[in-house]
């Protein structure tokens, strides 16, 4: 209990503390076909959860509205294989920043707090990536090293001794944290010893494995009794959260903000993204419903980079700047102050987009990094060597680590920084592409790129769902030319060969810089997208592409008004919309008084599910 003590706390991003018991996890079951047999009757009800955003890390099966409470964790229950039981070995899939430790430290902090006690004498959390640290490779030697290097060696010794045969007797719950992180370590000659002794720790008596589903290796894992998904926050948590964080005058102005605004819906079931949300909220706009992804990010990084440089006493003609001072600053200047800073970031999260994704970074990771960019950013005018750089960039608001009680003894290299999200890597790396899509004369040093080669790189990747925010991003930060340019290399080859997602890119990429493209390209645009739409309807019956809340509300709502013959498909399309314009409202209410039962009827449906009309 005392040693987990200093890591059973939630840091906001404004650094104040939250209280763990008040933080939220939700678990969704992850079917397999024995369950989805036994509990499909069961399965009816619509959970309340937002819309998710999109991400190459989906997990497939999840039943959304199948869900465990915390405390029913280890409740006899219809288990993968189809028999009814007490699961003892469990798999917790989620997203990046979805909160898989966060339910780490819970599920410790509820033992701690007398729940399972009568099944488990101790819960041991292992952040799997910390491994690499220790050189036992036995759970005995595992432990002493870990939790038992104070006093004398042979009382350690006895007390891993205690814990390791308590282990063989089922009373120890071991929670094996971030399998994903330790999977490239196991690869080769070199990881055999560790790959073998992971093994036999997965096969524990009583084992909960986090992993994120990209980086998931299923040949390592015993079979699983329970499959579950960490979901984030639902609509229910979120007006908690907000009440919880916020001063009362500026919750409803909140909640407002995320009724209003479809983009927000799909970004504040992530925890750490409803709280940055909440920190910049003073910031964002008051036109909601017209914000982009690529507005939303400048403006929350922007904020944080405000307090970042309160932190690192930025000057100005020689003076340090104050925090009110700071907080005055146009966009632009803040952008000045922190442009070392933020191309760091940029060559970084790009870097590691194109290293197979690679989301974690060690201490020789990010030196690397650096030191790709030489001269190139200027660093010496700032007065800072490489070194200094790097301990200044693991201090800005967007490097985290979850390794910051690692014994120091053991090594900073075995500590792993990673973003503060994944969509703010996307962002950062989407900052580095659009520059080199802008600068004809890059610095000659490694990191940089020419114009010809961002544009191949988009070529190559445009259709890479690892890359799918990222582009949405580029196309928002760009202007003039280099945008038209951007939306040409889309329409180039190569060509999706069927089209649905190329038009799906397109329509994202479009609604994220409509207001800065070429009215005429706009329109081209448009047309193209309702080509498609026509043509999905006329050979499917149903159009998967005017379902994406990318794709334009105008163009629904102008057809709407026709007489054409599939009006039903396109008021029903218009439903799969979780907040409409007050038009597009309108359009649906005349709909109601249309000839065609099937028209009125989806037009009554679509309505309904509009949460901002009055009982």
């Amino acid at each position: 209990k005392t040693y987990y003590a200093p890591y059973l706390v939630i840091l906001r991003v404004s650094g104040h503390e939250l209280d763990l018991k008040t933080c939220y996890v939700n678990l969704a079951i992850v079917e397999a076909p024995a369950q989805r047999e036994t509990e499909k009757q069961y399965l009816q009800k619509q959970a309340a959860v937002f819309h998710r955003t999109p991400s190459f890390e989906a997990v497939e099966r999840t039943d959304m509205q199948s869900s465990i409470p915390l405390e029913q964790l280890f409740n006899k229950r219809m288990l993968r294989d189809g028999n009814e039981n007490v699961p003892k070995t469990i798999l917790i899939q989620g997203r990046a920043g979805i909160g898989k430790t966060t339910l780490c430290k819970k599920l410790v902090l509820a033992h701690q707090t007398e729940l399972w006690r009568d099944r488990f004498d101790t819960v041991l959390w292992l952040p799997l990536r910390q491994l690499k640290a220790f050189k036992s490779r036995t759970l005995e030697g595992l432990l002493r090293e870990k939790f038992f290097t104070q006093g004398l060696e042979q009382e350690g010794e006895a007390l891993a001794r205690a814990l390791a045969v308590s282990a063989q007797k089922g009373r120890v719950l071991f929670i094996l944290d971030g399998l994903d992180e330790i999977v490239t370590d196991t690869e080769g000659n070199e990881g055999i010893a560790l790959r073998s002794f992971l093994r036999t720790l997965l096969r524990k008596q009583h084992v909960i494995i986090t992993s994120r589903p990209s980086g998931l290796d299923r040949s390592l894992l015993p079979p699983i009794d329970l499959e579950l998904e960490t979901v984030g926050f639902s609509q229910q948590n979120v007006k908690d959260f907000l009440v919880k964080v916020l001063k009362p005058e500026a919750v409803r102005t909140v909640q407002d903000f995320i009724q209003q605004t479809p983009l927000i819906q799909g970004l504040v079931n992530i925890p750490v993204q409803l709280d940055v949300i909440c920190f910049s909220w003073d910031s964002l706009p008051v036109d909601g419903p017209t914000i982009t992804m690529t507005g939303l990010y400048q403006l929350m990084v922007r904020k944080l980079w405000c307090k970042d440089a309160v932190r690192f006493k930025k000057t100005a003609g020689g003076k340090v700047l104050s925090e009110q001072e700071i907080n005055k600053l146009a966009p632009k200047y803040i952008d000045k102050i922190m442009a070392t800073e933020s191309q760091h970031l940029g060559y970084l999260a790009f870097k590691g987009m194109k290293n197979n994704h690679q989301i974690e970074f060690d201490e020789e990771a990010l030196f690397s990094a650096f030191e790709d960019l030489g001269e190139d950013c200027a660093t010496d005018k700032i007065g800072l060597l490489p070194p200094q750089l790097l301990e200044m960039m693991k201090q800005t608001s967007f490097l985290h680590t979850a390794d910051a009680g690692l014994d120091a003894s053991k090594g900073g290299s075995h500590q792993a920084w990673y973003f503060l999200h994944l969509t703010f890597q996307e962002y950062f790396a989407a900052t580095w592409i659009a520059k080199h899509l802008q600068v004809k004369q890059p610095h000659p040093s490694a990191g940089m790129m020419t114009v010809e080669q961002a544009k191949a790189f988009v070529q190559e990747h445009k259709y890479n769902p690892q890359y799918e925010i990222v582009w949405w991003m580029v196309a928002g930060l760009l202007d003039g030319e280099a945008s038209k340019e951007f939306f040409s290399l889309l329409q180039g080859s190569p060509r999706d060969l069927i089209g649905g997602r190329h038009q799906q890119i397109l329509a994202s990429c479009l609604n994220e810089a409509r207001a800065r493209l070429d009215p005429t390209v706009v329109t081209r645009l448009d047309m193209e997208l309702m080509k498609w739409l026509h043509f999905e309807i006329q050979t499917c019956g149903r159009s998967i592409l005017g379902y994406q809340a990318s794709f334009p509300e105008a163009l629904l709502v102008e057809n709407l008004s026709s007489m054409c013959s599939w009006k039903a498909i396109l008021v029903q399309t218009s439903g799969f919309r979780s907040i409409l314009s007050e038009s597009a409202i309108q359009s649906l209410i005349g709909a109601l008084k249309d000839e065609d039962a099937n028209v009125r009827y989806s037009a009554a449906s679509a309505l309904g599910k509009q949460s901002t009309l009055p009982e």
